[in-house]
């Protein structure tokens, strides 16, 4: 469908359809926040609650490209997270590389908004309901098309917006094991997790996480369902200038912290014929004082 079509079938109150960078995107906008879903990648651009700085993170640097993915707000990582198994191509997967479809938006019982997006491949079918309000809800839900059990990998790859990695704490990882995928070395987290170098940890932990960001005077509350692993991700200096869609300085201004399903360190999630499985992040902002 082309926007005026998706208008004319699924727009309503705070529900709007326009292009962005060449894809057509809904626009959730409601009394407490504003927010914008990419139909390519089934990809959340911008989640900004009123009167707040922008909650998610995009780099100026990003391709907005047909079979290229997004670089900031959240990604969706399916079927595979990190590098593509044997026999396929592609790093985390291929949904975020295609484009969607709208299959149903309306308002929440709490006064915000919502858009369901559909995506289906020959093992799976995927519905993913992004809902704007007081906080952010993010849902992917996957389906098996088959009969076998569906063995998969993924993540809502979420980059947040913060006033200065340097100066954030990533709370709430005290005393869990991860795996330091920059080194290959499985350690224990002490304490609040600094940004001073390049991150790139798996944690195993089915519990919530916080940002605190002074800069910002906020927290951003991260809870998830569906997952037994928390990947936190910041590239720093070098990795950055190596990056063709990530700009020299950006590392300066954001940290992902992902609600993921990894195989590599146990966590692989399996989906049985008519049994659907749940990966859901929720992101809400309190502030510091």
């Amino acid at each position: 469908m082309d926007i005026a079509e998706l208008a004319k079938e699924f727009g309503g109150k705070g529900i709007s359809f326009e292009e962005y960078q060449g894809f057509p995107a809904v626009r959730l906008d409601n009394e407490f926040s504003t927010a914008l879903v990419s139909v390519y990648g089934g990809h959340v651009i911008e989640f900004t609650p009123v009167n707040m700085e922008p909650v998610l993170w995009m780099s100026e640097k990003s391709m907005f490209a047909d079979g290229s993915p997004i670089r900031g707000g959240v990604p969706v990582c399916f079927p595979w997270f990190g590098a593509a198994p044997e026999g396929k191509s592609g790093s985390h997967g291929f949904v975020r590389n295609a484009m969607w479809e709208v299959s149903a938006a309306g308002i929440t019982p709490d006064g915000g908004n919502f858009v369901t997006l559909y995506f289906q491949a020959d093992e799976f079918e995927l519905y993913y309901t992004v809902s704007a309000g007081r906080q952010l809800t993010l849902s992917l839900e996957i389906n098996n098309k088959g009969v076998a059990d569906f063995s998969f990998g993924g993540a809502l790859h979420t980059y947040f917006n913060v006033s200065n990695a340097a100066d954030i704490m990533v709370e709430d990882l005290d005393g869990l094991r991860y795996l330091d995928t920059v080194i290959n070395e499985e350690n224990i987290q002490y304490g609040p997790l600094k940004i001073d170098r390049e991150i790139d940890r798996i944690f195993h932990t089915c519990g919530s996480t916080r940002i605190i960001d002074p800069g910002f005077n906020r927290i951003i509350h991260i809870d998830k369902a569906g997952s037994n692993s928390t990947v936190v991700w910041n590239p720093w200096i070098d990795k950055s200038r190596r990056m063709p869609d990530f700009g020299d300085e950006e590392y300066h201004t954001m940290i992902c912290v992902e609600a993921a399903r990894v195989p590599k360190i146990g966590d692989g999630g399996v989906v049985s014929s008519g049994v659907p499985v749940e990966l859901r992040q929720v992101i809400r902002i309190e502030q510091l004082n």
